[in-house]
């Protein structure tokens, strides 16, 4: 049985904000996550409770995002350039745990930033694989080579 929808907002609260921050352009992180939220209320009498309830709040958020996106990919271009950083850059050592996160979600591409931020969620190969529609396989190469280009980037030698 489905859980109440209250409950199920108040327990993936953090998961909606993260995946609004990720997919928003600056400044209309709210505006995504209430689409989301809209998402979530018109498809939560079609949850049956078959798959976890976090997988089912990244699916309805993820592709929510992905068809604002869409909708405004010229804009999402200009961002990524803008963000997107060179294998030379040098990373100070005075930078936080969450600002080296940032950057390199922000240098990645928006279906390897989706795994990173569900495999640092704690989601399971499978899981991620059932909300990304992919083999879980596939997930598991692009959570390795997510690892090694951090190393690369992020980790002295």
């Amino acid at each position: 049985m489905p859980p109440d929808f209250e409950q199920l907002i108040t327990a993936n609260h953090a998961r909606i904000r993260a995946i609004a921050r990720r997919y928003a352009d600056t400044g209309c992180e709210d505006d995504l996550y209430q689409e989301i939220l809209e998402q979530l209320w018109r498809s939560f009498g079609q949850f049956q409770g078959k798959s976890a309830a976090t997988t089912w709040v990244y699916r309805i958020g993820l592709n929510t995002a992905m068809t604002r996106l869409r909708k405004t990919i010229k804009q999402r271009e200009a961002q990524q350039k803008l963000h997107s950083f060179t294998q030379a850059e040098v990373v100070h050592a005075e930078r936080c745990h969450a600002e080296i996160l940032q950057d390199f979600l922000k240098s990645l591409n928006d279906v390897d930033a989706s795994v990173l931020m569900m495999y640092l969620d704690n989601l399971s190969g499978r899981e991620i694989a059932a909300v990304l529609g992919v083999p879980v396989n596939s997930v598991e190469v692009r959570i390795s080579r997510l690892k090694k280009a951090f190393a690369q980037r992020y980790v002295e030698v």
